[in-house]
């Protein structure tokens, strides 16, 4: 299951009324309408109300006749968001031809180059130079209670200087502007290594000027400690692990990491299994920390895909990348069963309980730690998690993007427009929900508690 890639965006002008009308937005909203109420798994089940579907595409209709070339990415993407599914959007190559001129910004009044030659003699500890990836930031006090980060380089043509990415608040909160200059926000924390770890966002801003005190190296291991995937000895009794994502390019590093500390893992009385930020991705990545957790069984609630040409042709187009000698039968039979049955949902796994083999030595007791940030087969790890006596989630809701899944790229008959689409549906529908509403922790840690991993060691020493 692909992770919620929630921040492919759309950048779209707010000064639409003065360009001339594009008639090819209604030819575009129309294939989209098609794609998406045939082949979307979704479908049926979110538009049970079919008034108010039919009432809100009618509305929106008569937009897209008066749309600008500018201004029909967001109006598709405004149908595609109806369904509120995280794992379905619309994407536009228009993004890249929107001109500076019909950009809505936000930004800071500021004259750069005196904040540099200012900022050296800066005692703030927030107050300076930072930079993450292609962007250069300064980050300046602009209240009593809160900083605020502009663009100082950025290789993005979406981000001038000046522009306003960010901002801090005193109560450790912050906003990050995505694309779009829609707001992300979550906690962030400061370390006297000189970086600025935003968590909602996973994003580490490392301090240029004033240069930080520490030696590259400290700098090196803070970060494998804050983004990177570890396993530590926290005591004597208690050990961690972390676990950014499960996405498929980590899977050797995940199996390293769990073979690498077998001994930790058997040895360790309580074990803290730290997710928060994990956005998915497969749930092969999880499998050799099952024996560790769970009991003798997991129930898997299973899903089912809509037998569409559309996936058909992407499993043919899938099994031509495969080796010669690589086994193709189960695709085979996939696509067979699939083709027998389009237009209908199939299921291909089996109904009966899995059973998982334990490991011939254990933690007692298990938490794994979620967070807003944790979603697609994160959350199904989390699921898998609740069944096992010897584990509790604590945290905040999960993301709660995991009802619809193994989503991909689809063309709907226009080059310059790309529909991520689900292609199948959970079993446990409609009766358990996750979308929007996230995994339950079996305890909720509020704005008060800043370090949970000291929370979760005292939790299980106390």
């Amino acid at each position: 299951m692909k992770k919620i890639i929630l921040f492919i965006v759309l950048f779209v002008s707010n000064s639409v009324f003065a360009q001339q009308q594009d008639c090819s937005c209604n030819q575009a909203f129309e294939k989209l309408i098609v794609k998406i109420e045939t082949e979307y798994p979704g479908f049926e089940y979110k538009t049970k109300d079919l008034v108010a579907y039919n009432d809100f595409k009618e509305n929106l209709a008569k937009q897209v006749v008066q749309a600008t070339k500018e201004g029909c990415p967001t109006l598709l993407k405004k149908y595609a968001n109806y369904f509120k599914d995280p794992h379905m959007w619309v994407s536009s190559s228009i993004l890249s031809s929107i001109s500076e001129s019909t950009t809505s910004r936000n930004s800071i009044v500021v004259d750069i180059v005196d904040f540099k030659q200012k900022i050296e003699s800066s005692k703030d500890k927030y107050e300076g130079i930072w930079s993450y990836e292609s962007y250069t930031f300064g980050l300046k006090k602009t209240g009593e209670n809160e900083y605020t980060g502009f663009v100082i380089e950025a290789k993005s043509p979406l981000w001038k200087p000046k522009d306003i990415k960010f901002k801090l608040f005193s109560n450790g909160t912050f906003e990050y502007a995505l694309l779009d200059r829609t707001l992300q926000t979550g906690n962030y924390q400061f370390h006297n290594e000189g970086i600025l770890f935003l968590d909602g966002v996973n994003i580490p801003l490392l301090k240029q000027s004033p240069k930080p005190t520490a030696s590259a190296q400290q700098i090196k291991e803070k970060l494998q400690e804050l983004q990177g995937f570890y396993f530590k000895k926290i005591n004597t009794k208690t050990a961690i692990v972390k676990f950014p994502s499960f996405e498929y390019h980590h899977l050797k590093t995940i199996d390293s990491l769990i073979e690498n500390n077998k001994n930790l893992l058997e040895e360790s009385q309580n074990l803290i299994i730290d997710l928060r930020g994990n956005p998915g991705g497969t749930t092969d990545a999880y499998q050799k920390l099952l024996p560790y957790i769970s009991g003798k069984n997991i129930h898997h609630l299973g899903a089912e895909f809509l037998a569409t040409q559309t996936y058909i042709n992407n499993l043919q187009a899938y099994k031509k990348t495969l080796n010669k000698d690589s086994p193709s039968e189960g695709i085979d039979n996939q696509i067979k069963k699939l083709e027998e049955n389009l237009g209908k949902f199939v299921n291909f796994a089996s109904e009966k309980p899995e059973t998982i083999p334990l490991a011939s030595k254990s933690p007692k007791n298990v938490i794994v730690l979620a967070d807003k940030g944790t979603g697609s087969s994160a959350e199904y790890f989390l699921i898998i998690a609740k069944q096992s006596k010897k584990v509790k989630i604590i945290g905040t809701p999960s993301y709660g993007a995991l009802d619809y899944g193994n989503a991909y790229t689809i063309d709907f008959g226009r080059k310059d427009y790309q529909l991520f689409m689900p292609t199948y549906r959970a079993l446990r529908l409609p009766d358990f929900p996750i979308d929007n509403i996230g995994v339950q922790p079996d305890l909720f840690i509020d704005k008060s508690v800043k370090d949970w991993i000291s929370f979760a060691v005292d939790y299980l020493e106390e």
